[in-house]
């Protein structure tokens, strides 16, 4: 959990590596009741420098690929 803090995210992606990341929400605790917080971690990972297959990968690829779907 990062709640919307892009230096996590960085950190978090320096440490865990690309392929080991996940987007994801489990925090309803901001003033919106979680929007904001989700809002501001879709921004953060839309404004790294990264290629559209990693952000893609912690997107959707990732949980696919660690959940068995197609």
């Amino acid at each position: 959990a990062v709640f919307g803090a892009r230096e996590a995210t960085v950190c978090g992606l320096k440490f865990f590596g690309v392929e080991k990341t996940l987007f994801a929400s489990d925090s309803p605790f901001d003033p919106e009741k979680g929007s904001a917080y989700i809002r501001s971690t879709i921004e953060i990972i839309d404004s790294l420098e990264i290629s559209t297959a990693e952000r893609t990968a912690i997107y959707e690829g990732n949980a696919r690929r660690l959940l068995k779907l197609k």
